[in-house]
């Protein structure tokens, strides 16, 4: 056995270690857990310095640490190349030409077969210049060959290490090559999700491997700004535009064009959102109470003169009980309201979805009953 002395010893040099590498990461968030509230929706939105909203229509698999992941759209059976959705962040400090990094994340792909993932680097927000699916050469292509370890649930780690030609300052994911032909069946299979092919990332690192170049000075300052971008449906905010950006970026092509002006992507209708408290059912059940029901009939009388584009509905748990009766549930309280709805404005059954989510999304902290009742909620979501 260790004597105690040298036990501690290798516990405080893992500890360094761990921290040291905690510090290298180049990528604001990189395990997801911190989730902004949307300026639009004054709701959780997505994971904070990450800028690609996952699609509302999926139950996220368990997470490979903490709660909560980064899901985007890989493809899509019915439509290829269409709704493909790419996450994307600002790095917290330039990648500097000429020097070698590694990125290092947990992959989950669910039914769907691991083949291929790129990731592009860019001077300016790859937003401002979106590449051309298939002719883009992307910085770095994973395959089969970089995944070097797999756990019991599904997930899968990827490593890989890569030399940058020029100072970057953006990072971003996704299917960036041609479609290939998908395996027979799997549409019937991703029916409920619209035929989307749904990818999962978790702790997503990105570090140099010259131990000599660490953090810049501005990196704390960078992560905050990054943070504090709350918007993910309205106008777009070009990253390269925060104020973050009064630090050093790199000087190259890309940085002088996003320097240009260039008009919004898109600008969303108006919104409104309606939290329901979870004392709107039967404890433990999707069962409405009758002597709270004027909340949705409130609900009901804004809406029936007007024809809304979309109504999500979701639905959200404490974490008391297991996951799994955590999601049914959730899912079974909006599949209620959504009924309930319906049964007075059958007209817009065609624009409304649901989902349930459990405890993964949490609006409070657990550890007190006023924290699980704020928890335990529906949120309605209009959009005009």
């Amino acid at each position: 056995m260790y004597s105690t002395s040298i036990m501690t010893i290798m516990v405080s040099a893992m500890t360094m270690i761990s921290s040291r590498a905690l510090c290298q990461n180049f990528l604001a968030n990189g395990s997801f857990e911190n989730v902004n509230t949307c300026t639009e929706y004054h709701a959780h939105c997505a994971p904070a310095a990450w800028f690609t909203v996952s699609p509302p229509e999926f139950v996220w698999p368990r997470a490979k640490d903490g709660e909560r992941t980064m899901s985007f759209v890989y493809d899509n059976v019915y439509a290829p190349m269409v709704k493909r959705t790419f996450p994307y962040t600002m790095t917290l400090c330039p990648l500097k030409a000429g020097n070698e990094y590694e990125v290092s994340f947990w992959l989950y792909t669910d039914k769907f077969p691991f083949t291929h993932l790129e990731i592009m680097l860019s001077a300016a927000d790859p937003a401002r210049t979106p590449g051309v699916i298939g002719k883009t050469q992307p910085s770095v292509n994973l395959s089969g060959s970089d995944v070097v370890e797999k756990d019991d649930y599904g997930w899968m780690l990827l490593r890989k290490k890569f030399r940058v030609e020029e100072g970057k300052n953006f990072f971003m994911v996704g299917n960036m090559l041609l479609p290939e032909p998908f395996p027979l069946g799997l549409g019937k299979k991703l029916k409920i999700a619209y035929g989307n092919i749904v990818f999962w990332m978790d702790d997503i690192s990105l570090s140099p491997t010259d131990s000599t170049e660490k953090l810049c000075s501005w990196a704390a300052f960078r992560q905050s700004v990054l943070y504090q971008e709350h918007h993910r449906h309205t106008k777009h905010i070009y990253l390269d535009s925060l104020p973050a950006n009064s630090v050093p970026l790199e000087t190259s092509h890309d940085t002088l064009v996003a320097q240009q002006s260039a008009p919004p992507l898109f600008v969303m209708p108006p919104i409104d959102t309606l939290v329901v408290p979870g004392v709107l059912f039967a404890t433990n059940s999707s069962i409405i109470r009758s002597n709270y029901a004027a909340v949705l009939d409130t609900l009901i009388s804004r809406l029936k003169d007007k024809q809304p584009a979309r109504v999500e509905i979701a639905g959200h748990t404490d974490n008391i009980a297991t996951d799994a009766f955590n999601l049914r549930l959730a899912m079974r309280r909006a599949a209620s309201i959504r009924d309930y709805i319906l049964r007075q404005l059958p007209g817009i059954g065609s624009v409304t979805t649901i989902q349930g989510y459990g405890s993964s999304r949490p609006v409070a902290a657990n550890a007190t009953a006023a924290g699980r009742a704020r928890n335990r909620r529906v949120e309605i979501v209009i959009i005009y």
